[in-house]
Order: C-alpha cells, then sequence, then structure tokens
C-alpha cells in the first residue's frame, strides 16, 4: 500500500513539473483588476523519500587468506570468490550446471563441443564489464589460463588446465579451448563453484605481473565480475562488499553485503539471536536440533552434501618414486606400513562421534563420495575394533613401553607410535580431536593434538604452509570431490601434484602419497567420456585408496545454515551452496 502511495504522490509531482514547464512557454496576459481575494499559492511538494539501503550482515568464523581462488584453498575464500569472481559457468540448485559470464553452455547439439571432444567453445555474453567499466572479454579468458600456466605463478593447481593444448579467441565473445587430450570433466574449468575454483581473471589489471600468489590483488581483488565487489577490508574484524552495478545478469537487489569475522560459531549463533548478524553459512551437524529450536526467528536450513571430513597420513618422501612425487620433508616412517594406518583408522571410534558429537545426524563414509551416486556401495566402513588394532599393531613389530606407547623399528630406528595431528580450532574439530587422542591412547599410539587458525592451517606454500610444506605428521580438514566425480581428485592423489621446491609448491596433494597405481587408475578414469565406463573406473580408484587406508574418513558433512527471518537467501544448492545466487539475496 505504501509502495502505491509513493507512485502516485510521484506521479502528481511529475504532472506538476510538466504542466509548469509548458506553461513557461505561453505568453502570460495582463492580469485584470479584481476585488477577489488573493488565492494562497500551494504549498511545495516534498519529493518521495529515495528509498533505505538494502545490506545483510554475515557472521564467519573463518577468515579469507586470499580471495583468488587458484590461491587459496579455503573454504570461506572460495566463497567470497563465488560473490565477487564468476567464471563461465556454475552449478544451480538443482546441480544443473548453467551459465555465467557464458551465453550457453557448450554442446555436440549448439556446436559447442567437437565429434571428437577434445574442442570446446565458449561463446561470452555481449557486453560484458568488470566493475571498473572495463571490457571484460575472451581475452580474459586466455590470459586466465595464461596466468595459471606461466612458471613464474605458483597456483595451488593446474589440473585439468595443462590439459589444454591452446586457447584461440577470434573476436571478443568467442573462446576456442583446444585440448592436448580428452578432459572429460572440462566443465569444472573457468567455472566458479565452491569445489570448482574456476574464476577469470582481469587481464588489465594483471597483464605483466608474475610471482601473482604474492601480489595484493589475490589477497584482495580491486575489481569485480560477480555481484558485488570489495570495497573494505579490516584484518580480524570485517569486509565490505559493495553491489557491483556492472554484474552481468540482474542488478543485485542488496546495496552491500558486510562480512563480520567471529571466532566460533558459538559466536555467530549469539550474534544471529541478538539480531547482529543475518546468516552464518557453517554450523556443524551437531547445532541442528539448537539452532532448530529457535524457529521462526532464526531460520535453519540444511542441504545434503557431497563433503567430507577426514584425517590422513603424510606420506610424503624426499627421493620419491621412480623420481616423481618428491616432498621437500620425509612423513612419519610407522605411516608407510599399510597395518598401521589400518590400525589407526579401527582405533577410532567414529561412530561414536557421529552418534554423541554430532547428534547422529550424518554418518560414517567408506569412500571419498558420499551422498553421491558416483560412490563405490560395495565398500562398507570399518567398525571400531581396539582388539584387531592392537593386533594389527603387535605384527607390525610395534610394542608396548612402560610408558604405555607402543614403539617398535621403523627403517632401522626404533621408534615410538608417538605423532602430533594438525587441524583448524573449530571447537568440533577440538571435541573430536581430544575424543580421538583417548582412543588411540588405548591402543597404545600417543595422538598429539595441534590447533590453528584456519588462516594458518591452510595458509599456501609461499606463504610457509604446514600442508604444503609437510611439516605435519596428520591432519585433517573438510573437502570434496564434485560437481564432477573427479573435481579435485587428480590435484589431491597424483604424484604429479606434491608440492615441493622443485615446482614452487604447485600442486594440492595435502597427503604427499605418491603412489603410480593410483595414477593409473585416476588415468583411467578421465580416459572416457562414456558415464558407465567412468563409474567402472571410479570405482576402482575407491576400492584401491579404501584397501591401502590412506584416509580415515571421518564423517559425511551436510551444509547447515542458519539465518534470521528479516533475511531472504536465494535457493540452497547441493552443488551450489548459498552464494552462487547472491544478486537474489534481500532483507524483509
Amino acid at each position: 500500500m505504501k509502495r502505491n502511495l509513493s507512485v502516485l504522490l510521484s506521479l502528481v509531482v511529475l504532472a506538476s513539473i510538466l504542466l509548469a514547464a509548458c506553461g513557461g512557454n505561453a505568453t502570460q496576459a495582463p492580469a485584470a483588476a479584481t476585488d477577489a481575494p488573493a488565492v494562497e499559492p500551494p504549498a511545495a511538494t516534498e519529493p518521495p523519500a529515495a528509498a533505505e539501503p538494502k545490506s545483510a550482515t554475515g557472521a564467519w568464523s573463518q577468515e579469507p587468506d586470499n580471495v583468488v581462488p587458484y590461491f587459496t584453498q579455503m573454504s570461506y575464500a572460495i566463497w567470497i570468490a563465488q560473490l565477487t569472481l564468476v567464471g563461465l559457468g556454475e552449478w544451480d540448485d538443482q546441480g544443473v550446471f548453467v551459465t555465467e559470464l557464458g551465453a550457453e553452455v557448450p554442446s555436440a547439439d549448439n556446436g559447442g563441443v567437437s565429434a571428437d571432444g577434445l574442442t570446446i567453445t565458449w561463446k561470452l555474453k555481449e557486453g560484458l564489464k568488470w566493475s571498473d567499466g572495463e571490457p571484460l572479454t575472451s581475452a580474459d579468458v586466455k590470459f586466465t589460463w595464461e596466468a595459471v600456466m606461466d612458471p613464474a605463478n605458483a597456483p595451488l593447481s593446474r589440473v585439468g588446465y595443462d590439459k589444454i593444448a591452446s586457447i584461440d579467441t577470434p573476436d571478443d565473445t568467442t573462446v576456442v579451448i583446444t585440448f592436448s587430450e580428452l578432459f572429460p570433466p572440462w566443465q569444472t574449468l573457468f567455472t566458479q563453484g565452491p569445489n570448482n575454483s574456476g574464476s577469470i581473471l582481469p587481464k588489465h589489471i594483471l597483464e605483466g605481473k608474475t610471482a601473482l600468489e604474492s601480489d595484493p590483488f589475490i589477497h584482495q581483488p580491486t575489481v569485480a565480475s560477480g555481484p558485488f565487489v570489495i570495497t573494505d577490508w579490516v584484518a580480524g574484524d570485517h569486509m565490505t562488499l559493495a553491489r557491483n552495478d556492472n554484474f552481468y545478469g540482474s542488478r543485485p537487489i542488496l546495496d552491500s553485503v558486510n562480512i563480520k569475522f567471529v571466532p566460533t560459531p558459538e559466536t555467530a549463533l549469539a550474534a544471529l539471536q541478538t539480531g547482529d548478524v543475518d546468516w552464518y553459512p557453517d554450523f556443524s551437524e551437531s547445532d541442528i536440533e539448537t539452532v532448530g529450536a529457535l524457529e521462526p526467528d532464526i531460520h535453519l536450513k540444511v542441504v545434503p552434501g557431497a563433503d567430507f571430513e577426514h584425517y590422513f597420513f603424510n606420506l610424503g618422501t624426499t627421493e620419491g618414486v621412480d623420481g616423481k612425487g618428491k616432498s621437500d620433508k620425509a612423513g612419519f616412517c610407522p605411516f608407510k606400513d599399510v597395518n598401521v594406518r589400518k590400525a589407526i583408522t579401527l582405533g577410532i571410534n567414529r561412530q561414536a562421534f557421529v552418534d554423541s558429537l554430532l547428534a547422529g545426524k550424518t554418518t560414517v563414509p567408506a569412500t571419498q563420495w558420499p551422498n553421491s551416486s558416483w560412490s563405490n556401495s560395495s565398500l562398507t566402513p570399518d567398525a571400531y575394533n581396539p582388539d584387531e588394532a592392537a593386533a594389527l599393531l603387535e605384527a607390525a613389530g610395534y610394542t608396548l613401553g612402560d610408558d604405555g606407547i607402543r614403539h617398535g623399528d621403523c627403517d632401522g630406528v626404533d621408534t615410538k607410535l608417538s605423532f602430533a595431528f594438525d587441524t583448524t580450532d573449530k571447537q568440533l574439530r577440538v571435541d573430536i580431536a581430544l575424543a580421538t587422542q583417548s582412543d588411540l591412547a588405548k591402543i597404545g599410539v600417543e595422538f598429539k593434538p595441534n590447533h590453528s587458525p584456519a588462516g594458518t592451517f591452510f595458509a599456501t606454500y609461499p606463504d610457509g604452509g604446514l600442508l604444503g610444506h609437510g611439516e605435519f605428521d596428520m591432519g585433517g580438514y573438510t573437502t570434496g570431490f564434485y560437481p564432477d566425480p573427479m573435481s579435485g581428485v587428480m590435484d589431491s592423489f597424483s604424484c604429479d601434484t606434491i608440492p615441493n621446491a622443485e615446482n614452487g609448491g604447485s600442486g594440492g596433494n595435502s597427503y604427499h602419497l605418491c603412489d603410480p597405481e593410483l595414477d593409473s587408475l585416476l588415468a583411467a578414469v578421465n580416459a572416457t567420456a562414456d558415464p558407465a565406463a567412468r563409474k567402472a573406473a571410479i570405482d576402482a580408484v575407491q576400492k584401491h585408496i579404501f584397501d591401502q587406508y590412506y584416509v580415515v574418513m571421518m564423517y559425511a558433512r551436510a551444509n547447515v545454515y542458519g539465518y534470521v527471518d528479516r533475511f531472504v537467501p536465494g535457493a540452497f544448492g547441493f552443488f551450489s551452496n548459498m552464494n552462487w545466487n547472491a544478486e537474489l539475496w534481500d532483507v524483509k
């Protein structure tokens, strides 16, 4: 009703202005003498008040290290990229691949995918611009590939981009990508999502620069292609993003988005309850009942996901395998024995964590593809079995010492089964690590947790990150392999993607695992575009990882959001989370 009244008033004012303008051009006759009383002129009509700027505030318990996704592996950083630096396409809330900067999704029918699958042609939308008004063209796409592949830069990964033989740009809106070999997950390149980090980079800002991993733009981009652009970032306190009026799609509804950096999810929940923030994107499964009980003032949204929390062993070797896969530092010696890895897996009561710390809201998965049609359903997770775990350690030559810790010979050195475990300082991770410590102590293994802020734990190789440099014994965090089943897999497990001094720290193989047999199994998945053949091949990959106990699958993750009633988000997605359509966010 108020909106209609404002429109009516506006029309009245506009009509008055037009009439006055028309009367101003007429010749006025002299006023006739009259005894009639003077008429008071009408009071000036006030113009309608400008609409109040719309803003929403989120609370984040991790502060991004960088924003440009080729140089960060933090989820919170990738979420900022979804808001600011988009790609050619993305996945919507239904898991459907849709365009962003692209005009249409390439296909065989529209000529975008060649018969042999080696050439992909993208057409860009007409008239694209960066937030600073500069044209966004096919040259930016080609520059992005060149920047990723430039040996003078140290991206976290070049997987997929290294399969591109050439990129041609016959005009400003055409990108012709020719692969040197079949690469079925081509949709994950140059496309932005929570797990496929392929933002397009601005050539006019970064051209001619090297060592991009250290460039200020990588930490805080000064231009944007997404719905918002970063305007302010006070470390440890907040980030402010303003609407990008050059966004390719409909103009974003919100004028600004604010991110408050808070120490814990508990702090975020308190801020939601007081109305200081509008949403929090990363509650744990254990928070579902607590947040759900706050309806209707605070809404709970739970979206099943393909992410998983896992523990993993540092399997690095300084000599590598046949000259490949060298690490700067060797991993903890006993972890080279599959029976030790299996014993540790059996010695952790993962189901108890799910039942108690996670309120039974999730499951212990067998493989790295939970909640997915790609999961190898023939595999079942190992149950807690401390007796078998102890027997495996005895058979491996590790016997109990007087201090209750097992020790034995490893490469000719008497070695205690005492090692550090590194992860972030999120409270749930602290709680689960303490429970794991208690479980493993029962089988004579000393598990020593170290907890760091996320920015420290996930620091890149050039910044001295412990994962890249192999400065850890065992680690843990959440990851996932989607939207394509091979998204991130090659980078996580290949010999060629182990970061080291020789390759400048490029590569995302945090396990420092080099297994030529696994490399061959991985290659077979991408050797065909046939879904059935890929499913059989990826089943074999899962079985090999399972049989070798390369990782300890802790629990499958769900995306758990909480938001106040005044905040109106868009649709949430399995592959896309809540940030894929931020231009639709609104407030009541």
